[in-house]
């Protein structure tokens, strides 16, 4: 897997990249991110989230964003960043505020979609329609919190040309089955997906938001771990290069 399309220093010295997955795989397969080959990358793994929309609700936004104002400011994520000893349940967070500063450059999530034998870059993420129930038994088909009480639109889209970022990740990965999709699944996928995106938006809704999700299939053999691994590098470096020749043209800001 090559990285002729990277050029990050017109950026910043050094990005950085959140990397979050669910708890399906074993932590092996979310730990081949550790020392990934990308140049001007540093990968952030996050413990595996569990499957609960309340869960994914609560703790998204304080992973992707520092809290600012001082009743927020002692919650600590970082011990839930990359070590299985403190899963996300046992964090009592308080709602969060709305003038957070990103943690991070760049986010991934990722998710299986186990009947599916494609990766899929998904395009979109959805307000509502959350039908299916969790692990915990529980559906947000009701919930009406992002409409009510933030006045989100019922679609978000990521802030990438997502066309450029296509075309470089499948450039990277001849022979592998990748795919663009703007369904997501209204399931954990597309809700994790939305509740990050609309962190972002909250903050800019002019989309500037530098959130993808990747999807990948069921497998969960050495070879499957170690395809899906350069998937998502792949994706990751596609994300980079993209922006930075937005950054190079004009077309996004600091």
């Amino acid at each position: 897997m090559g990285s002729r399309d990277l050029d990050t220093d017109c950026i910043k010295d050094e990005v950085t990249v959140l990397v979050t997955g669910f708890g399906v795989r074993s932590p092996n397969a979310w730990s081949h991110f550790t020392g990934a080959n990308l140049p001007n990358i540093k990968i952030i793994n996050a413990t595996p989230i569990p499957v609960h929309y309340r869960v994914v609700r609560d703790v998204v936004p304080w992973l992707d964003f520092s809290p600012t104002s001082a009743h927020a400011a002692a919650v600590d994520m970082s011990p839930s960043l990359h070590n299985p000893a403190v899963p996300f349940e046992r964090l009592l967070l308080p709602n969060f505020p709305a003038d957070g500063k990103p943690r991070f450059d760049f986010v991934l999530h990722i998710g299986m979609a186990a009947p599916r034998k494609y990766y899929t870059m998904e395009t979109c993420a959805h307000r509502d329609g959350y039908v299916a129930k969790d692990e915990a038994k529980e559906s947000f088909e009701h919930d009406t919190f992002w409409r009510d009480e933030y006045k989100a639109p019922e679609v978000l889209r990521p802030g990438f040309d997502v066309d450029d970022v296509w075309r470089r990740w499948k450039s990277e990965l001849m022979g592998v089955d990748v795919r663009p999709s703007n369904d997501a699944g209204r399931y954990l996928c597309d809700f994790i997906y939305y509740t990050s995106l609309v962190e972002y938006w909250r903050r800019d809704p002019s989309g500037k938001s530098p959130v993808m999700f990747l999807h990948v299939p069921g497998g969960i053999g050495d070879l499957d771990i170690e395809t899906g691994r350069k998937v998502a590098l792949g994706l990751i470096g596609a994300m980079v290069g993209s922006a930075a020749r937005r950054k190079e043209e004009g077309e996004i800001g600091q």
